[in-house]
């Protein structure tokens, strides 16, 4: 009785330990889209208050407004526990969006009349975008 129970729980720990591991994970990539989400919505504020009056206000508006749609896609594929593929065919078009938005913001940075400090945030604000979805990527089994 007693070598069946130790032969039972030396069995099972492994799997044990193995399922919390992967929960953890999953609560990983569950806060990191909860924070991309947030950044995302940062990011298309900063564009309407500081760059709604740039010729390319336009453009970037509906490049930061899609940023901050597929985000909530994101977090909500994984609230839901969606497959990984749908979550990485996601994480790529929000990929896709933003380099759009960092082109236009490249452009933004040439013109001489133009708040530094409020360019700089918005680059800031890509920048930790970009971290989070490698950081989102890295935690993808």
């Amino acid at each position: 009785m007693y070598r069946t129970a130790l032969l039972c729980t030396l069995l099972l720990a492994p799997v044990a330990s193995a399922q919390e591991r992967d929960r953890g994970k999953g609560d990983d990539i569950h806060r990191l889209a909860r924070r991309l989400e947030r950044d995302a919505h940062e990011l298309h504020e900063e564009v309407l208050a500081h760059f709604g009056k740039s010729p390319l206000a336009r453009d970037m508006n509906k490049h930061a407004k899609e940023i901050e749609r597929l985000a909530g896609r994101i977090h909500k594929l994984t609230d839901d526990k969606a497959r990984l593929r749908s979550v990485r065919e996601a994480l790529n078009e929000i990929d896709e969006e933003i380099r759009h938005l960092d082109r236009h913001v490249r452009e933004l940075g040439r013109e001489k009349e133009l708040n530094r400090k409020a360019y700089d945030h918005l680059r800031d604000e890509i920048t930790d975008i970009n971290r989070t979805l490698y950081r989102i990527r890295r935690e993808l089994p």
